[in-house]
């Protein structure tokens, strides 16, 4: 009795099993356009990978009919519209019921094989392009250059696209706002040629409206009305809208930004904007931490009000603590705290009000430092592209040398002024692009030294996507530095210019890229000059390396002198770990011509690029 239970009970628990998935792939056979041929197989290679041909015989026929259908859309949207794709199993083309007996024939343990066999055939061009009305109205004429599309070109369904959100703007541009475009894409197989006719309804001239806010609690809308970059009656602008938008953005005070126009002019002509927005918390904190070889740990922290007054005003408090087990006492450790308050719109749009004050100590391998600073200034952007900054500043200061440990004081006043271009695509982690920014401030020190001196840096950051767009990026740096001065000794020495370490020449100790007193302790110039190249790569969403070299020198004069000694070189890897608020970075880098006193290595840990 017990085995014919166990019998049956084990009959039944086979015949319950789920049967042992069955799997396929695609073999794949390709004539005709080579480079169409390369993207069909990364096609099909990703397909397999993301939707593996795997169950049972009807599951992996529709996923063979589904590869096909995908080639088959893909050469169609290249525009090889002759193109023949044909998907078998055993010579049976897979859209056939023989090809499902096909697959049953074959051994569930065997892994089935189709064979799809492609002939791109010629790609069609196209053939022309034209606008028409819905009406017998005639159009306003268009720069037919903006299109991105002309008559012999491939006729490949994204540029199609392209062209047509590009018309489209440029109808928007000359007050269009409620223009519609359609497309009509005629294929004609005996000259292999594609007409593109688009249909165009510009509507009527629309003018500016009113903005409406909603949404926000914390926000003064009153002040909120004073950014908008237009005035009601102005003729409609779509780059007046994306500026709103950005203004808004800038602020940093709301989370999302919708800027919503109208579907329909009012009585006056004029289309109204809804802007819909969501406030962010008004606080946050947040914590950091960074780590150099040769300068030991550094943590911070920072209190931010986003909001202080109902008009976007912030206050920014920041504590840091660095130089952490780089020393024998509690005194060779570093701090800063500070406080930053910023005023939009001050005075004027799109100029800020900015003041700082500062407690800090340094413990640097060139000079110790205490110092009170106070800074008042203004920013003001002229455009997108140019950003200018002037302020005043009051320095009361202690600075002794690790070889002479005498505290100077000094009693600066300075005028900081700031031109920056900027042209890269991104302020975190640009691709492209380039950056160009010129600082320049003019010192008096009131102090026992009562000399004058000036600090002139001029930098330049480029940006170039040498491969799938911002996955491969060459970046390059440049920067010069001179400071003229009635007396160079007079100069503070947490004033003179140097290089080396994480943002400078990697390789090298913080400061040390330069001359150096019989005790190998960085002496600063009035002259700097470093170098950058770095190239970056992308692996999958978050990771990434690099692979740099660095140079660069201080030099004692107000122009370097390459006669005195070379500039120190470093190279090294790095490797990325790509966050929503930018890139961690950990960098390691190698001396190349390295001084008696100079580290074999040094190691980065910091958030952002180095450049």
């Amino acid at each position: 009795m017990c085995r014919l239970t166990c019998f049956v009970l084990a009959a039944l628990a086979a015949l319950c099993a789920p049967a042992e998935a069955r799997t396929g792939r695609v073999v794949l056979v390709v004539t005709g356009d080579e480079r169409m041929s390369d993207d069909l197989k990364q096609l099909v290679e990703t397909f397999e990978k993301e939707q593996p041909l795997e169950g049972d015989s009807l599951a992996l026929l529709q996923g063979a009919q589904a590869v096909l259908a995908k080639v088959n859309g893909a050469l169609r949207s290249r525009g090889f519209y002759d193109a023949m794709a044909i998907a078998t199993i055993d010579n049976h083309p897979v859209d056939e019921a023989a090809a499902l007996d096909a697959i049953d024939a074959h051994p569930d343990t065997e892994q089935l094989a189709f064979a799809l066999t492609i002939d791109t055939g010629p790609r069609f061009k196209i053939g022309g392009i034209a606008f028409r009305g819905p009406g017998p109205q005639s159009l306003p004429a268009i720069d037919m250059s903006k299109l991105g599309l002309a008559a012999g070109d491939p006729a490949d369904a994204a540029a199609i696209l392209t062209a047509e959100d590009r018309a489209l703007a440029e109808f928007r541009k000359q007050g269009y706002a409620l223009a519609v475009v359609k497309r009509e894409v005629v294929v004609d197989h005996a000259t292999r040629e594609a007409e593109i006719n688009f249909t165009v309804d510009t509507g009527p001239i629309a003018r500016m409206g009113a903005v409406r806010f909603s949404g926000t609690e914390k926000v003064n809308t009153t002040y909120l009305q004073r950014r908008v970059p237009f005035k009601e009656g102005e003729l409609y602008d779509p780059a007046k809208v994306d500026e709103l938008r950005g203004k808004l953005t800038s602020l940093g005070v709301f989370n999302t930004v919708r800027v919503r126009p109208a579907k329909a002019l009012d009585a006056n002509g004029e289309l109204p904007f809804d802007v819909e927005l969501t406030d962010r918390p008004p606080r946050s904190i947040g914590f950091g931490i960074s780590y150099e070889t040769q300068l030991g740990f550094a943590v911070s922290g920072f209190w931010v009000h986003r909001n202080l007054f109902g008009e976007a005003e912030s206050l920014r408090l920041t504590a840091e603590i660095n130089h952490i087990g780089q020393g024998e006492v509690i005194q060779d450790t570093g701090f800063a705290f500070r406080a930053d308050f910023r005023k939009p719109d001050w005075w004027l749009p799109g100029q800020d009000g900015r003041a700082t004050a500062e407690v800090l100590r340094e413990v640097l391998p060139a000079y110790n430092r205490q110092a009170v600073v106070l800074f008042g200034g203004l920013d003001r952007i002229i455009s997108p592209v140019w950003q200018v900054r002037v302020g005043l500043t009051a320095e009361a200061s202690q600075v002794a040398r690790p070889s002479f440990p005498v505290w100077q004081d000094y009693l600066l006043l300075g005028v900081p002024m700031f031109v920056l271009m900027n042209k890269a695509n991104s302020d975190v982690d640009p691709t492209t692009g380039y950056r160009l920014q010129l600082d320049v401030t003019p010192y008096v020190d009131f102090g026992p030294n009562n000399d004058f001196f000036s600090i002139v840096r001029l930098t330049g950051r480029s940006y170039f996507d040498v491969a799938e767009p911002g996955r491969s990026v060459l970046a390059l740096r440049a920067s010069f530095g001179t400071e003229p001065a009635t007396n160079l000794a007079g100069i503070p020495p947490d004033k003179l210019f140097y290089a080396g370490g994480g943002g400078s020449v990697r390789g090298f100790v913080y400061q040390s890229a330069g001359p150096r007193d019989a005790f190998n302790n960085p002496l600063g110039g009035a002259s700097v000059v470093e170098a950058n190249v770095e190239f970056r790569q992308r692996f999958g969403k978050s990771f990434g390396a690099v692979a740099f070299v660095d140079a660069g020198s201080a030099y004692p004069d107000m122009l370097p002198d390459f006669s005195l000694f070379a500039p120190r070189v470093g190279a090294g890897i790095g490797a990325r770990y790509y966050t929503d608020f930018g890139p961690v970075r950990l960098d390691v880098g190698f001396p190349l011509n390295r001084r008696d006193g100079d580290p074999f290595f040094g190691v980065y840990v910091s958030l952002g690029q180095a450049f």
